[in-house]
């Protein structure tokens, strides 16, 4: 069985250096050895970094030996601490009455339960909102292909699911057109930076070899992350499954 495996620059270059069949140290010579700038500037070559890294890699140690047959996958959240996933990784639709009903304990006692409450009956005035809830298209689960992306989710172009869910952040932002008070705050306060770890086999998750070169490469160059380095899964609304799931981290911030 051949891992892609970001979870760490470590992960990743033993996932390559297995893939390319090559001594992991072999990678890190050639990445230390490969300055993209210098490269750029003397060549001019027409592919993005990542292809362009790619390339190089290529023209050095050939095509790939092993197809990837799993893919580990990152999911970044905010939520309750404890929280174990036992019924899988949930698209949007089966997940939010789950995130409601979260908010409503994290407000609970608060002059914020009663409105909310009432905004959760009534619905939510905020666009993406109510483009994302009745959609499919934007149920997901989403996660990373890079762990340590959402360490630098603003840098890298990224929201930050690790400070606030998109859809907690949509219902907050509705919340505070309304009632023109914000919850935000006291929501980030009550729940905790979550990392769902899990693996998939499925043929149309098995991608995310360009961005691992990448990320391997700027890793070990001490260079900063850039979006390049890090592709998405998308569930299309089907949730992961417990069994795949390889652990729950969970952090104080």
């Amino acid at each position: 069985m051949t891992h892609l495996d970001c979870e760490s620059p470590v992960t990743a270059i033993g996932s390559l250096a297995f893939i390319y069949d090559i001594k992991p140290e072999q990678l890190v010579d050639f990445f230390r050895r490969f300055d993209i700038d210098e490269h750029y500037e003397a060549n001019k070559p027409d592919l993005a970094g990542h292809d362009e890294t790619r390339r190089l890699l290529e023209n050095r140690f050939g095509p790939p030996k092993k197809h990837i047959t799993r893919t580990y996958w990152y999911h970044l959240t905010r939520t309750e601490r404890g929280a174990s996933f036992d019924d899988g990784l949930l698209p949007l639709n089966a997940v939010l009455p789950r995130v409601w009903q979260m908010l409503l304990r994290v407000v609970s006692g608060s002059h914020h339960a009663e409105r909310l409450l009432n905004m959760y009956e009534q619905g939510v005035e905020n666009f993406h909102y109510n483009l994302k809830a009745p959609d499919p298209l934007h149920w997901g689960p989403y996660t990373m292909l890079v762990k340590g992306i959402g360490a630098c989710a603003t840098s890298v172009g990224n929201h930050d699911y690790l400070q606030i869910p998109e859809i907690v952040e949509d219902i907050c932002s509705g919340y505070a057109t309304r009632f023109g008070e914000s919850i935000q705050s006291m929501v980030e306060r009550a729940l905790v930076p979550t990392v769902v770890k899990f693996w998939s086999e499925d043929q149309e998750h098995l991608y995310g070899l360009t961005s691992a070169i990448y990320y391997a490469y700027l890793s070990n160059r001490g260079l900063a992350l850039s979006g390049l380095a890090n592709t998405c899964f998308d569930g299309n609304g089907r949730t992961v499954p417990k069994d795949r799931i390889v652990y729950v981290e969970q952090t104080n911030a």
